[in-house]
């Protein structure tokens, strides 16, 4: 695969950059193409929850266009790298940065980003749209309504001692170690991204609490939990917990809720 040279259109505000990425896949965009806004009226997350968009934060996706079948699952966790290692390069050492399952990046214990990754283009084509939100200059104050959350949210601002940061040299970074992630990933396959990912992870050989239906509020039936000791993820992207019995299970989807130690 050839370098991508992205193609940036800026706006002040949109509803969603995914959905104004989608209209130009359909008009025949090229791969590359990033749409970036510094704020969405309608900003969406994983299992269409709403994403809390405001000014101060970082918010683009990513049009691609893969030559090859690729696992919809494999795109969300190199996109959750990409944002670790991004957040990383502008904090200090002393900060905790990394990847939650599946597709969230945590900071000093809090969430400060994520992702959201959707199909894009006609019948015949193959195109993927990477949406990504990062908590760049919000005050923790604004991010208030989220204290309710297991992994509360948190901003790159707060942990920089309230010191702005440059949110443009945060997307060219991101979009740096993005594409050469996603070159590598193209012509290496999934175990590459797995191997990544595990490196990024924050939980690996740690016990957790996992709730397959999503969080207890989102749902009408009781939440079961589930807890176990975290293995990795296998060659779905799936998560894989060792039970009490000895036993080790994946699953495919879920929340994870807590961790220990």
């Amino acid at each position: 695969m050839s370098k991508v040279v992205p193609q940036i259109f800026k706006f002040p505000s949109v509803d969603s950059t995914n959905l104004i990425l989608k209209q130009k896949a359909l008009q025949g965009a090229f791969e590359g193409t990033v749409v970036v806004a510094k704020e969405q009226t309608s900003g969406r997350g994983r299992t269409d929850r709403s994403w809390y968009s405001p000014q101060g934060g970082l918010y683009f996706s990513i049009l691609l266009k893969p030559t090859q079948s690729l696992s919809t699952t494999d795109l969300p966790l190199l996109a959750g790298v990409a944002m670790s290692q991004t957040v990383k390069t502008f904090l200090s050492p002393e900060d905790s940065v990394g990847v939650k399952w599946p597709n969230d990046c945590l900071l000093n214990g809090r969430k400060v980003g994520g992702v959201l990754c959707e199909v894009a283009g006609g019948a015949n084509d193959c195109s993927v749209i990477v949406g990504v939100g990062i908590n760049v200059n919000i005050p923790v104050e604004d991010l208030k309504p989220f204290e309710h959350r297991p992994f509360k949210a948190t901003s790159m601002f707060a942990a920089s001692s309230c010191v702005p940061l440059a949110v443009d040299l945060v997307l060219e970074k991101y979009l740096e170690i993005f594409f050469e992630l996603y070159r590598d990933y193209l012509s290496r396959g999934f175990s590459f991204v797995k191997k990544l990912w595990e490196q990024e992870c924050l939980f690996l050989g740690k016990s957790l609490e996992l709730r397959e239906t999503g969080l207890p509020e989102e749902s009408t039936q009781p939440t079961q939990a589930i807890r176990g000791v975290f293995l990795g993820i296998d060659e779905r992207g799936a998560l894989v917990l060792s039970q009490d019995s000895g036993v080790s299970k994946s699953y495919v989807t879920g929340e994870i809720t807590c961790y220990w130690p």
